[in-house]
């Protein structure tokens, strides 16, 4: 039987801290020192981890790669060591996975989407996280977490496009009217830790939708600068990241300011319908007027 522990893998990350914040007495599995109060250090190998987990009840599961660039990352980081993870559970023991809303492609098959939608992954990172979906639905008792885009001060990817936008070089992708479900980090943060003793099964975690031009045109209204007015065609936008990608995973220099999967997720219409996850994990996501005019502030030295 399962013990009575928690444990957080990725709790060093931008997600994970907040999550840590949320759940007293966590135990963050990392690979190297990070400070974090009470951290297992652990290779992650199968051995290893099963007896790193022992007395674990429960085990919160974010640690991946994010790096859209490497393919072989992606699958080692959110496929392989999920695996490793999964068989290292002890019999009874609870896990809580983060995963995307990204499994269900740039064009949803219906619209809002929910858990019973069909899932297209249609990347790289999106099919190595519905790989790892599918290894984590073995366990019993578990829960899937479809989280879509995260944003919050922690994130360097938003000062980059804050920058974009104070400059006047940010354009819109498209017509600008497609909306983004944006959800603030502490929201999504909240959900990881009600999913520790509530729910069953998958849930998405988006916030609510907004156009492109409107997310703009908040955050330009924040920083007392005009929106972006000028636009790019997507299919130019997305072939001018993928050979920002090439050139960079050749000469592993100057990393594309905005990746393929950057223009997707600014560019694709997708609404998530969370009723699910609100009953059952009390998911309550602000609104993106507030939560932009607070990381614009938050961020206002950097910018």
């Amino acid at each position: 039987m399962a013990g009575n522990k928690v444990f957080v893998t990725g709790a060093n990350g931008r997600l994970g801290r907040a999550v840590m914040a949320r759940i007293p007495g966590a135990i963050p599995l990392v690979r190297e020192p990070s400070g974090l109060d009470k951290e297992v250090i652990t290779d992650f190998s199968t051995d290893q981890l099963k007896i790193n987990l022992l007395n674990a009840r429960v085990v919160v599961h974010l640690a991946g790669s994010v790096d859209t660039t490497d393919g072989k990352k992606l699958h080692d980081a959110n496929v392989s060591l999920t695996w490793r993870l999964v068989d290292a559970l002890p019999k009874g023991c609870r896990i809580v996975f983060a995963s995307s809303v990204s499994v269900y492609g740039k064009k949803l098959a219906s619209t809002p989407a929910n858990e019973g939608t069909e899932a297209h992954p249609d990347s790289d990172y999106a099919r190595s996280k519905y790989e790892a979906e599918k290894v984590v639905a073995k366990c019993p008792d578990h829960v899937i977490l479809r989280i879509s885009t995260i944003y919050g001060p922690q994130f360097e990817d938003y000062v980059v496009v804050l920058r974009m936008i104070k400059k006047g070089k940010m354009k819109l992708i498209g017509k600008g009217d497609n909306r983004i479900p944006f959800v603030h980090v502490d929201d999504a943060a909240d959900a990881v830790a009600a999913a520790v003793d509530k729910g069953k099964g998958t849930y998405v975690i988006a916030g609510e939708p907004l156009a492109q031009k409107d997310i703009y045109q908040l955050a330009a209204g924040s920083m007392g600068v005009q929106p972006p007015t000028k636009s790019i065609p997507i299919p130019l936008a997305m072939a001018t990241a993928a050979a920002g990608e090439v050139a960079y995973r050749l000469t592993r220099k100057n990393k594309p300011a905005l990746t393929m999967e950057h223009v997707s997720i600014l560019a694709y219409d997708r609404v998530f319908d969370c009723l699910r996850a609100r009953s059952d994990l009390g998911f309550s996501p602000r609104p993106l007027v507030r939560g932009i005019s607070e990381i614009v502030a938050q961020l206002k030295s950097r910018l």
